[in-house]
This record gives structure tokens, C-alpha cells and sequence, in this order.
């Protein structure tokens, strides 16, 4: 229902005509006169109370509620403000002399930005150069370099770097030489907001006591509203039919997403599943498409700036597909233009060394790979 307020001047000017139509004769209500000053006094509490109202309706609606009176609104009902996500991605590990040694990389090895962002390495069991003996990875004798899945130590967007920004050892390792991240890492982000919160207390809402799909993609969500995830009804991780099974493809934008997260959706999803369904958490496949292109530009323009600045949106526009959905051709063209003003021509755009679209295929997602300027 709309409320209709009522200003200083409009209070009093009611009052005036109230106390008028009240009295028999004609009362002097001018400025300064002591009728005036009473209606006056009156109007002004009138008005703080009106304030006070106000004050009330905004903070028993979740709707017109905000910072910590939305958090106490939700949190009658089980539900809390999701905090910000740390960036994450993957970063190359490097020797100049492979076939020396081996290396052993710890899970919380540091690596860091020139600007001093720190990243630690995380687990994730499934990397080829993970090993379960050592509890790390590892990279063989003979093999340059490995790539390994990093953590930003700082919550937010200052962890959202571009492609090389991570250029440094946190500590000295032995046959690491160098490490460097070859995509922009993108999907560091701050706390959920009031707009975010309100969406998801409805989906919570309505999917308590409910052993469905949406029950099941909220439970995803309440790990972190910044999960992309793809559920698949009946059929298993490859794809073929297998009656009662529950598929959830999971990942945080950086297309290695660590075991800890793929354990706390597992135990998420459980608590709402019904029984005899079965359930599995995996991560989608990982394809990261190169991308070729020839930039030209005129005169105000400056040039490893502009290529930086299309390199990071190509990481961003790739990072933030879902899982299952396509990768557009066109769309690298228009982020290229869209760069800068000083962009004059673009060509020679490749997409995975092809012109076309990258198909849409259940359990696949396409992240940030490398982009090379011609």
C-alpha cells in the first residue's frame, strides 16, 4: 500500500482549518499570534511522529529494509548476508632448468602481484600434478611447468587482477624459477546486497521443505551467492541415463574450483535431498578457448594499455558464463571496440582457431585461456 506524507506546511495548514471549522467565530490564527504558535507546536510533533512511523514501516518489511535491519529480518528465519569471495584462478609454476630437478609445490604456497596482492595455493585433487603420497603437487623432472590453482588471501575485488599481474614467489622454491598467471583472474567480489539478499531470501522461502530442484539450487547458493552451477536430473557425470541421480556441475568462475567448496555443496545439497536420490558434486569441464585478434588504433591511444584492457574484459565476459552455455564469437569483437575510443579496426579474431560460436554442451564451461595480439 502507498503512503501518503504529509509536509510542515500542509500539517499546519490542516490544523488551521480544523481549529476554524471548529469554532463558531472567526479566530486569529496569524503569524505570531499565540493560536498560531499552539497549531504550529502541535504540527511539528505531528510531523516527528510521522518520522517515527515511517521509521517503524521501513524496518518490518524486508522489502523496504536495509543494511543490518535486513540482516536481523532474514536472520529470524535461518538465513545470513553471504560475505565477499576471495578471487581465485590458476597460475603457471615454471623452471628454467626442468630437467635438473623436480619440484614440490605445498598447498598455501604464496605468490603475489608487484603490489603486494597475496594468493596461496589451494588443493585441488584432481590436477594431473596433484600428489596424494606428498599431500602436494608436483612438478617431474622434465617437465617445465605446471599449473596450479590459487586462492586471493584478501576478500573482495582487489583480488581481480589481469593477466601477468601475478608475477612473484611469495618464499623461495626449489626448480620454480618464475610463476605467472596467463588469464585475467576475475570473480574476486564484495558481500551480497541489500537487492541480492532480498532475491534470495524469496528462493530460500519458498524452497524450505521442499526436495526440489530450486531446493537444491538454493542450498548451492547458500554456500555463495557467487557459485555457477549447472543441476542435471537422471543421468550421470558422463551424461548417460541413470534414473535418480542428481548431477550438480560446480564452479567459481576461475574453472578450478577447490575440493573444500566442492565438499560444502555435497553436504548442502544432502540436507535437502530426498531419499533414494542419489547425488554427485563435480566440477564441469574445463575448456579454455584461446583467442587471437589484431587490434589497430589511432593516435590518442595507447596501445599495451588498450590490449591489457581488452585481455581482462575477454577473461570477465568468458569467467561469467554459465556452465552448459555457449561462447559467442561476436561478443569478442564487440568487447574489443568497446575497449576504447582510440579502437579504429579489429581483425583477425579467432575463437578457439575458428570464426564460430563455441556450442552450448551440458557439463562444459568455458573460461578465460590466453589472448594473443597480432
Amino acid at each position: 500500500m502507498a503512503l501518503t506524507f504529509q509536509s510542515f506546511k500542509t500539517t499546519l495548514a490542516n490544523a488551521v482549518a480544523a481549529a476554524q471549522g471548529a469554532c463558531p467565530t472567526l479566530l486569529d490564527l496569524g503569524v505570531g499570534t499565540p493560536g498560531r504558535a499552539m497549531l504550529e507546536g502541535v504540527s511539528g510533533v505531528g510531523l516527528w511522529f510521522q518520522f517515527i512511523a515511517l521509521q517503524i514501516l521501513s524496518r518490518t518489511r524486508l522489502a523496504t529494509s536495509i543494511g543490518a535491519d535486513a540482516d536481523s529480518f532474514v536472520a529470524d528465519f535461518g538465513l545470513s548476508r553471504e560475505p565477499g569471495t576471495a578471487a581465485t584462478g590458476v597460475v603457471r609454476f615454471t623452471s628454467f632448468t626442468p630437467d635438473n630437478q623436480s619440484a614440490t609445490v605445498a598447498v598455501g604456497t604464496p605468490v603475489k602481484t608487484a603490489s603486494n596482492i597475496i594468493y596461496d595455493v589451494v588443493e585441488d585433487s584432481t590436477n594431473s600434478a596433484w600428489s596424494a603420497v606428498d599431500s602436494a603437487y608436483v612438478r617431474p623432472a622434465g617437465v617445465a611447468s605446471i599449473t596450479l590453482p590459487v586462492k586471493c588471501e584478501t576478500t573482495g575485488t582487489a583480488g581481480n587482477v589481469a593477466a601477468g599481474a601475478i608475477c612473484l614467489l611469495g618464499s623461495a622454491i626449489s626448480g620454480i624459477d618464475t610463476v605467472t598467471n596467463d588469464a585475467a583472474l576475475t570473480n574476486g567480489s564484495a558481500g551480497e546486497t541489500d537487492a541480492a539478499l532480498r532475491t534470495r531470501f524469496v528462493s530460500y522461502i519458498n524452497s524450505r521443505s521442499k526436495a526440489t530442484l530450486s531446493a537444491i539450487e538454493n542450498a548451492i547458493t547458500e554456500v555463495s551467492a557467487d557459485l555457477i552451477y549447472q543441476v542435471i536430473e537422471n543421468v550421470d557425470t558422463s551424461g548417460a541415463f541413470l534414473p535418480g541421480n542428481v548431477v550438480a556441475f560446480i564452479d567459481d568462475g576461475s574453472g578450478d574450483v577447490s575440493d573444500a567448496i566442492i565438499n560444502q555443496v555435497y553436504a548442502a545439497i544432502d540436507d535437502v535431498r530426498p531419499a533414494a536420490v542419489s547425488i554427485q558434486v563435480v566440477r564441469p569441464k574445463i575448456v579454455r578457448p584461446p583467442v587471437t585478434m589484431t587490434v589497430s588504433i589511432n593516435s590518442t591511444g595507447d596501445l599495451p594499455t588498450i590490449q591489457a584492457t581488452i585481455s581482462t574484459n575477454i577473461a570477465t565476459y568468458l569467467n561469467s558464463l554459465t556452465i552448459g552455455e555457449s561462447a559467442s564469437y561476436s561478443r569478442l569483437i564487440q568487447i574489443a571496440y568497446a575497449a576504447s575510443t582510440a579502437v579504429t579496426n579489429v581483425s583477425g579474431v579467432t575463437l578457439a582457431g575458428g570464426t564460430i560460436d563455441l556450442p552450448a554442451t551440458s557439463g562444459t564451461a568455458y573460461r578465460a585461456g590466453v589472448v594473443t595480439f597480432g
